[in-house]
Formats: C-alpha cells, structure tokens, sequence
C-alpha cells in the first residue's frame, strides 16, 4: 500500500470522512435485513474523531455500511487497532491487511471468522465505493499485490481421478464451478487407496494437484493430540493435571485451574470469542505466549460448557511438548508423528527456502458463498505465516498425508514407518470424553481428546462425517476448508479439502453431500 498524501490520510475515521463513507456506501441499498456487525475501536482517535466506528456487512450481496458506534452499540466481532492500522484494514491491499496479524497490534474479540468474510468484500468492491474512498484518502493499492477473481481452469486435459466414485467426483466438480475453485480428495477403504486426486484450481493459474500442500487449518489439531499421546503413554504426563504443573508461568488470573483434557476436549471456561491469539495467531513467539501469560480465566468450572480453544489452547499444548521434551514442537512432530506415518510431504513450518521454492504454488484459500464470485485471498499464504509455527493450524500437506494420520489410527498406532501409539492410547485418545453437552453454535457435540466424534443421533445439525458414518467416527473440521475422519466399522479413512470457504450451514451441506456419496459409492451406505 502506497501512501500518497499522508495529510489526507489523517482524515480517514474522522467525522467528514465517515460521512462521505457513510453517504457513498447508501448507493448500494437500505442495507441487509440481517448484517453482520464489525466493531473497530481506535486507541489513538484524532481529536474530536470517533474511537468507536460499526460497520455492518450484508455478506451476500457485498453492501458495507459504516456509522459512528454508541457506547451501547455490540458486534459480532470487535477489531481493536490503531489509526493507521485501521486505514490499512480498510483500504490497503489484500496482502497489506492480512500482514497486519502478523505484527502483534491487532486484538480481537468475538467470531475471528468474519474478517475473512470483510476481506472479501473489500477487495471485490461491488459498487467501486471502496475504490473512491480510498483515492479520497491519498491511498494507492500496489497492482502486483491484488488477486484476480477466480476464474475457473479449463477442464481439458484434466486427469480422471476415479472411476470408482462417480458420484463422489460429479459432486467435487460441481463445487469447483460453484462454492470452492479447487479440491483434493484421500480415500482409503480397508488400508487400501481408493482416489487420490485434485481438481480445479489451488490458485489463480495454477491446478490442484494430488501432492499440492493445502492448509490443514485445525485439522492440524489432530497432529498434536496425537503427539500428546505419545508423552501420555510415556507417562511424561497427565491429562487431568492442570497445565502449570508442567509450565510454571502459565498460573495467576484461574489459569492454574485449566487441565490439559479442558484443552483437548475444549471445555475450558475460556469462550472462543475471548481467545487471546485473536488478532496476532501469526505475531512472534514471544509476543503470543506473553498474551498466553496474561489470559484471564473466567470463574466457573471446566467441563461443563463447549468453549472451542481455536488457538490458545494449541499454544499451551506446543510449549508443553517442548518442556517435557526438550526439543522444539517442530522437531517433535516431524520426527515422532509425522516420519513413522509417512507423512513426508508435509510441512509443520516452512524456512525461507523452502517457501521461496513452493510459496507461488502454494493453494490460497478462496472466500465464497452466496451470490459474489470465490475471491482469492492472502490469508495463511504469506511468507510471514507460512513461515510462522501456528500450533494447530498451519500444518500444510496433501490430502493423502493427512489421510496416513488417521490410517495409523486405524491400524491402532502402526504407522507405515514404524509405531506411533500402543492400541490402548489409540482408544483412549479416540474415546468419548465429552458427551452430554449442550452443542455450540457449530454443531460441535461429542467430543474425544482432541477428535470430533461423529453425534448424528443428537440430530442433523451434529452430523460431521456423513449419515453413514458409524457413531465411532472420529476426526476434524478445518474453518469450514478441511475435514477428516476415520470410521473404524467400515474400515475407512477420508481426507478432503475445499479450497474455497464458505459459512457454516452450506459448507456442511457439502460436506455431508459428498461423504454421502463417498459411502454411497464404496457401497457402505446405510439402507
């Protein structure tokens, strides 16, 4: 982002502004009869400027409203940052905005999902209105950091990945022309694979391939629970112990009462909404585990509210395999999970070497859903966060990777290089720990140490992995990109990705689409 007029700049987020934006934005419509509410607060407000400014998004037709906010004014998402880093936020580039969560300024509270969605908006722009503020303003996008608009990659030439899921595969090239530019599909039925295969599109210009490195977001989680069965069979440590007692700096403000089994099963009382990495997931180490240090528990016992530690929790879980180990989080997965799975096409991290070599290929995350085009965005694809360690998040890897992850489950702990778990750590890691709570807002219900459990007899908005799938089915969601399972009746392991992201509601009904299909096709479905 190139700053022309820093003297104009100054003006944006005061009142004349805020009226222009205000006005400019009217083009569009009375607004959406549901918006989604983004609340900036401003610490250092020009004189007589409001600290306090809402925004509202209609996330279907792309309208953005702005206003002052009153002090009684709440939002689904609150954005607390400077001025200039909110004149970045609001009109700078693609790769200028998501850099600001590098940095460590940004703090946020409530649903951290909906800035991808804003994104989005702000650079599709429906009625040009962001294009005229931001001259207004004196501020210049630089051409070589936008990102086209998705259009979709000829099919000729393509490779057939199956013929042994038709209907599987009609349903994967339906959502590449519709909700998600790119896809990649593992599956393995009785240690046996079945497709392994991308299609569409992992980036402007560039096909998915089979051995494309997709991010796993918290699919990643699964890496970790399984290297904290290792230490636990081990008997390095206890899951019911609270976290302190092996990180002595994590204590004060009721941290001391946070166990390591509220984490894997996310029943700690610490909402998602208050998670204090919202903001700065990919800052520097130190910077997080002071915000870690620092995080208030509220009073109220563990275990008896879902409360989903997005990141947080996976910090804590890094720093202690690091202090019972002695070796870095990094070394520990690769050499103790990933290796003995045969998992060696992904990467934990990237060095500056390796991102040089693979970042131009690397397959962005879309934004999509309702009735605006899948836009590419720079979310996770940075050097700075590729190169960053976000426990739990950032592990990229084909699909067949993660896949060998849950075929080691299978195989109760042998992996194809060597033995991961004993079989008992297997059931205990894979076992119901968290049943009888109210599901959150994303269907989240049963929950094991550190899977998702399949709970479709708590009704169809608990359904994960599938109406086939049996009630021991266990695995992952991955923001509404990734998911993963494996049913151990059937002796069969899934791993998908959707490289476009939608909302909740339709990015189930696809999932559960095609593994429907997938049981369907394997002749697995239930009658």
């Amino acid at each position: 982002m190139t700053v022309t007029d820093p003297a104009t700049r100054a003006t944006v987020l005061e009142d004349a502004w805020l009226a222009a934006a205000t006005e400019g934005f009217r083009c569009l419509g009375s607004g959406a009869a549901d918006p989604v509410k983004v609340l900036l607060e401003i610490t250092d407000p020009a004189p007589g400027a409001p600290g306090r400014v809402l925004m509202a998004m209609d996330l279907d037709t792309g309208r953005l409203g702005f206003t002052r906010a009153g002090r009684q004014d709440r939002a689904a998402l609150t954005v607390v940052l400077t001025r200039d880093d909110a004149v970045t936020l609001l009109l700078g580039d693609g790769r200028a905005r998501v850099r600001l969560f590098e940095t460590g300024r940004v703090r946020m509270h409530g649903v951290f999902l909906f800035v991808f969605f804003l994104d989005r908006l702000l650079l599709q722009d429906p009625s040009g209105t962001v294009a005229r503020l931001r001259a207004a303003a004196g501020v210049v996008a630089e051409p070589s950091a936008g990102l086209p608009v998705h259009v979709p990659l000829p099919p000729a030439g393509e490779p057939e990945p199956s013929a042994g899921l038709p209907r599987t595969v009609e349903l994967l090239r339906a959502e590449t022309l519709r909700t998600s530019p790119g896809v990649q599909l593992y599956v393995s039925h009785r240690g046996t694979p079945v497709i392994d295969a991308g299609l569409g599109s992992a980036r402007p210009a560039v096909p998915m391939r089979a051995d494309a490195l997709p991010i796993w977001y918290c699919c990643a989680k699964t890496v970790s629970a399984v290297a904290v069965g290792r230490l636990w069979e081990r008997e390095l440590l206890d899951p019911y112990a609270p976290v302190a007692d092996v990180l002595p700096w994590y204590s004060g403000g009721g941290r001391e009462r946070v166990r390591l089994v509220d984490i894997l099963t996310h029943t700690s009382p610490v909402p998602m909404g208050a998670d204090p990495l919202h903001g700065c997931m990919s800052a520097p180490w130190d910077l997080r585990r002071g915000a870690v240090a620092r995080m208030p528990v509220p009073d109220g016992p563990n275990g008896e509210r879902i409360n989903y530690a997005a990141w947080w929790g996976w910090f804590v879980i890094a720093e202690m395999i690091e202090a019972l180990t002695g070796r870095t989080y990094v070394e520990y997965l690769e050499t103790e999970v990933l290796g003995p799975c045969g998992m060696d096409r992904s990467k934990v991290v990237f060095d500056g070497a390796g991102y040089d070599a693979a970042g131009a290929t690397l397959p962005l995350i879309y934004v999509a859903g309702g009735a605006l085009p899948p836009q590419p965005t720079w979310w996770f694809s940075t050097e700075g966060a590729a190169t960053t360690v976000i426990p739990g998040l950032n592990i990229r890897g084909p699909m067949r990777d993660l896949g060998r992850l849950f075929e080691m489950l299978v195989r109760r702990g042998q992996g194809r290089s060597g033995r991961v778990l004993r079989p008992v750590t297997v059931a205990a890691l894979t076992g119901r720990h968290r049943v009888g709570l109210e599901p959150d807002q994303l269907g989240n219900a049963d929950w094991s140490l550190g899977f998702r459990l399949e709970s479709r007899h708590l009704g169809e908005r608990c359904c994960a992995f599938g109406r086939s799938a049996s009630l021991r089915t266990f695995g992952h969601y991955g923001l509404w990109t990734t998911v993963v399972f494996a049913d151990p009746d059937h002796d069969l392991v899934v791993a998908l990705h959707l490289n476009g992201k939608t909302m909740q509601d339709e990015h189930q009904r696809r999932v559960l689409g095609i593994c429907d299909a997938i049981y369907a096709d394997l002749g697995l479905a239930r009658g």
